[in-house]
């Protein structure tokens, strides 16, 4: 595991409910569907204001070289690589926010304001940031508010537990708790708690 946080991009656009990151080509081999991210305001008051959120989809669109090639028969591998290394359009990840940082206290709900277009986009990897951040699970609920909108919202529970759960130290208490938590908040919604249930159990234990 990386005890370090590692900035995987920039902010493209926001709103209160999330953002969009661009990123290179060599910041994609670290974040992930289900990551916990967060933006730093760059006009945040000493550094300690934070916005929270889970990456839900990753996006890559083509461009007109892109176009070209993928006609070509035989393309040579060093074009294809330097096609991806310094392509002028960015990869993007959408980011659904599920809280926030001010001061010393974070909350979970969604920001008092967006983050700016090009703050800075961090991969949440220190634990014990991890720890502060999913020892509340409130934030579950907001995952499951957006089950309305085009989020996958039963696999990105799936895959944010999970991540969380070895970020955690292969936490099995907390992940216990998570289940017990989706039982609650799903127990009017079978057709997405017994599969979500289920592939937690399968990745977990």
């Amino acid at each position: 595991m990386t005890s370090t946080n590692l900035e995987i991009g920039r902010v493209l656009r926001a709103s209160t409910l999330g953002f969009a990151i661009g990123c290179r080509v060599q910041q994609l081999q670290h974040p992930a569907f289900g990551s916990l991210v967060k933006a730093t305001p760059v006009t945040a008051v000493d550094g300690r204001e934070l916005i929270y959120g889970l990456i839900y989809d990753m996006h890559i669109d083509d461009d007109p070289l892109v176009r070209r090639l993928v006609l070509t028969e035989k393309t040579n591998s060093e074009i294809i690589r330097d096609q991806r290394d310094n392509r002028m359009l960015p990869i993007e990840m959408s980011v659904l926010a599920v809280g926030y940082q001010q001061g010393d206290n974070i909350r979970h709900g969604l920001p008092p304001r967006p983050p700016l277009s090009l703050d800075p986009v961090t991969l949440c990897r220190d634990r014990d940031e991890v720890i502060a951040f999913s020892d509340n699970l409130g934030y579950l609920r907001l995952i499951l508010r957006a089950a309305d909108g085009n989020v996958p919202v039963d696999q990105l529970l799936v895959a944010h537990i999970t991540d969380m759960y070895h970020l955690r130290g292969d936490d099995r208490d907390w992940a216990m708790a998570a289940i017990e938590q989706l039982i609650d908040l799903l127990r009017a919604n079978y057709e997405m708690l017994i599969p979500t249930i289920e592939a937690l159990s399968e990745t977990l234990f």
